[in-house]
């Protein structure tokens, strides 16, 4: 099916059917032509025969009957393809051909016109009504070769049809090849566009045509977005890394300020919220940085060998000691000595970010369900929760920077829309995927594989 769908395939299809069509046209109008003409020869030969037929018997017309006749034994003899009838003045038969009664014997004797066709025991005959000093002769010829002829023809044609429709429809499958190519070109470039490879541009085929102008527009805009982006990625990561220096003193001076003594507790109070605010602000600074970092294809990573299964068993460890999980349920189901090669800070942020997500999102006196196993060549990490389920709406969206599902946009939720963004860029660097394996009204769960350190696929470089 996809081959028909195809455009080359309808644009070959199309070609042999119109040329199909011109030499099926073109066939039956030229054998129309050919026996027209044949039958325009015909008439003219019946009709000079006749009339020299009409003149020599007025010429003899002194002559006796007896004589008149052997003079039309001559003409029957000598020409043998046509049979005549010839009527005196008077409308009497004088003579007709020997074969005359035994070929054509139904027709009728009025003038109904110059010239007719009509059949006769399966055979056609072409009839000359010839009229000449009141005297008047039916000649009549058999259009048994003229047929004949028309037939080869129309065979000659009907041969030539399928070879020219297979010749069509491989003369347009490789027009249709050669200009599909830039369309092809294009296709593959504008697939390959994306944020890592802003680069790509569309071969210039040096061509001066509507796919060539279409190729300089693209390309041209492909700059563009190149140059904005990269603008864009500019400045979000000097913004971020600009910013780390103030928010750090004033994580320091908040956190001096609030080790005195004569603070009153509405002073602490405030103190520490503007604390938990630039502590936030600190996350959503250093998760831009490396995510315009990713970006920009310069994430570098401290490739270290990982035992994945002991980070993880510390990083749950970790979230049990926040108080807000208390009220949940841990189930863990950890493979023994599963190893990865990664840089290890940014493997336990993304593990984190799915594990703090299981937590915050989570219902109360939910679960928490966190499997990791070997499969071949892979390690195999699920998170899953007992939280509410993803919208449906919303599943395409939940890996987009800073979205947030409307239920969860309170700011009694400490998340920011990034956690899953930058962890699907951390996996992603290490040539392992994260996907949402399910999401419903019982519990949704986030599947991440990595490449073992063991297996033979190689570790990504830094």
């Amino acid at each position: 099916m996809k081959i028909i769908r195809s455009f080359r395939f309808r644009l070959a299809l199309w070609s042999a059917l119109i040329s199909g069509l011109v030499v099926f046209v073109f066939g039956l109008g030229s054998v129309y032509l050919l026996y027209d003409e044949f039958l325009d020869a015909v008439d003219v030969e019946m009709m000079r025969f006749g009339e020299d037929l009409i003149e020599e018997i007025d010429f003899e017309g002194h002559q006796k009957r007896e004589d008149m006749l052997k003079l039309f034994d001559v003409f029957d003899d000598r020409r043998s393809l046509h049979l005549v009838m010839v009527f005196t003045p008077k409308g009497e038969k004088l003579f007709h051909s020997s074969r005359w009664k035994k070929y054509i014997v139904e027709f009728s004797e009025k003038d109904d016109g110059s010239f007719r066709t009509i059949r006769h025991s399966g055979n056609y005959w072409r009839l000359a009504f010839v009229k000449k000093n009141s005297w008047r002769a039916l000649v009549a010829t058999r259009l048994d070769k003229i047929l004949e002829a028309a037939e080869n023809i129309l065979w000659a044609f009907a041969l030539a049809f399928p070879i020219s429709f297979i010749a069509a429809a491989l003369g347009g499958l490789l027009l249709a090849q050669k200009a599909v190519g830039p369309i092809n070109a294009i296709t593959r470039t504008a697939e390959n566009f994306h944020i890592r490879g802003l680069s790509e541009r569309i071969p210039d085929a040096n061509s001066t045509d509507e796919l060539g102008r279409l190729t300089s527009v693209l390309n041209a805009m492909f700059e563009r977005l190149e140059a904005s982006f990269e603008q864009a990625a500019r400045f979000s990561a000097d913004a971020s890394h600009e910013l780390n220096t103030p928010l750090a003193i004033m994580q320091g001076e908040l956190e001096s300020t609030l080790q005195r003594e004569d603070l009153n507790s509405e002073e602490e109070n405030l103190l520490s919220n503007l604390l938990e605010e630039v502590q936030r602000l600190k996350t959503i600074t250093r998760s831009l940085l490396l995510l315009s970092r990713s970006d920009a294809g310069k994430l570098t990573l401290e490739m270290t060998q990982i035992d994945l299964s002991g980070e993880v068993e510390k990083l749950i460890g970790d979230i049990k000691l926040h108080p807000s999980v208390s009220c949940l349920t841990f189930e863990e189901s950890i493979g023994k000595d599963l190893k990865i090669c990664g840089d290890e800070t940014l493997i336990r942020q993304a593990i984190y970010n799915l594990l703090s997500n299981a937590v915050r999102y989570n219902q109360p006196k939910g679960r928490v369900k966190i499997i990791l196993l070997g499969e071949g060549a892979e390690v195999v990490c699920s998170i899953g929760n007992t939280g509410p389920g993803i919208a449906p709406r919303n599943i395409g969206k939940i890996f987009q920077r800073f979205f947030r599902e409307d239920s969860s946009r309170s700011r009694r939720q400490d998340g920011f829309g990034l956690g899953l963004s930058l962890a699907l860029e951390i996996i992603r660097t290490h040539r392992g995927s994260l996907h949402l394996e399910k999401s419903d009204y019982e519990e949704t769960v986030f599947t991440m594989r990595l490449p073992r350190a063991n297996s033979d696929k190689e570790a990504p470089s830094g």
